[in-house]
């Protein structure tokens, strides 16, 4: 009997020493909990900090528990700072996140903190779009501490934010870290895919294509591999434009999801590669007609065959401008006047260009 007593007493004794608590801890605690004071919570908590400056707990409590209810959101941050560079400790209590087979058990102070990386990172982008952008840059770096699964994320929206500064070092920096953070390939694809973005707004096309060549094309979204078509456009090569682009854009018309001004918008850019397309031939006929020393039957009559040609890219043309104001009217106010256009080069090949050639 006096064994079993004397373990109790042992065990409480233990139990004691491993969570103990300097005095102005515990006054700090019982101003938060019991008084609701936390401005005399906050006064005893940072002289706790004093008496225990190894103690990862104190700085997390201060902030979790006294700046945080007062939304001091950079003050409870720089506490969660302080408490990360510290040995972690167990926290007084553990709580579950989660459920069933997804539970997961937060027993320490770093792993409770980690689950402030998303509100830090929203913190970041809700500063951006206020146009707060160094504030924003700060919330993305803090909450790239406090959750390294975080990390990548949070450098993709500083590359951003930096891009959009005019920063390109930084820029390029920050989207190349964040791609060799990848978590996964679908975070791999997405951060890519802005660095292909930037280099693509630098019309620095070969670079760009470089990226593309490292992609996964079966892992690719609609709307990503819609962003690639532009990559082809921006490098003046209709040709890989229309032969890449007019499968998708089917594939995108079939998929409910896909938002009507991207439908216009891609019309409208393949109705540019055909017209384009259909231009360089008949530019090519123009130049041969006024070159009486290249004359000859057999190439006069090639010319004559490529009118074909010629009138079935600009009616593809035609019927994409078409299709580019059926899904959105309000997307290019000249969609009209180039459908218009379109039908005039035809009758333009039918009345003037192939008659000329006849009568070499």
């Amino acid at each position: 009997m006096n064994f079993r007593k004397y373990s109790m007493i042992i065990i409480l004794l233990l139990s004691t020493t491993l969570f103990s608590r300097s005095m102005e801890f515990n006054s700090c605690k019982t101003y938060v909990k019991v008084e609701k004071n936390l401005e005399k919570g906050e006064e005893f908590g940072l002289l706790a900090m004093e008496k225990e400056p190894d103690n990862s707990y104190i700085p997390y409590y201060i902030g979790r528990f006294i700046y945080r209810p007062q939304k001091r959101i950079n003050e409870a941050g720089e506490m969660f700072l302080k408490a990360l560079e510290l040995e972690d400790t167990k926290l007084e209590r553990s709580f579950r996140i989660g459920s069933g087979k997804n539970q997961v058990f937060i027993k320490t102070v770093h792993d409770a903190i980690s689950l402030y990386g998303t509100d830090w990172f929203n913190y970041g982008v809700e500063a951006e779009q206020n146009g707060e952008n160094i504030k924003a840059i700060d919330f993305l770096e803090t909450a790239s501490i406090f959750d390294e699964n975080l990390k990548g994320q949070c450098f993709s929206t500083i590359a951003l934010i930096y891009y959009n500064l005019d920063n390109l070092e930084d820029a390029f920096k920050f989207i190349d870290d964040a791609i060799n953070l990848a978590q996964n390939s679908k975070e791999e694809i997405e951060f890519k895919m802005m660095k292909i973005m930037f280099l693509r707004n630098q019309k620095n096309i070969d670079s760009a294509f470089e990226v593309y060549n490292s992609l996964d094309s079966n892992k690719l979204s609609l709307s990503q591999k819609y962003n690639l078509f532009l990559l082809h456009m921006d490098n003046d090569d209709c040709e890989s434009a229309i032969n890449y682009g007019k499968d998708l854009f089917l594939q995108l018309e079939e998929d409910i999801s896909s938002p009507m001004n991207l439908l216009s918008e891609f019309s409208f850019n393949l109705a540019a590669c055909y017209n384009h397309k259909a231009d360089v031939k008949y530019n090519e006929i123009i130049d041969y007609m006024g070159n009486s020393s290249r004359h000859s039957e057999n190439l006069t009559q090639e010319y004559i065959n490529l009118c074909d040609d010629i009138k079935s890219l600009y009616s593809k043309a035609k019927d994409f401008f078409r299709l580019s104001g059926d899904y959105d009217e309000s997307s290019n106010p000249n969609t009209k006047e180039y459908k218009r256009k379109m039908r005039k080069n035809i009758r333009k090949v039918d009345d003037t260009i192939i008659p000329a050639l006849l009568e070499l």
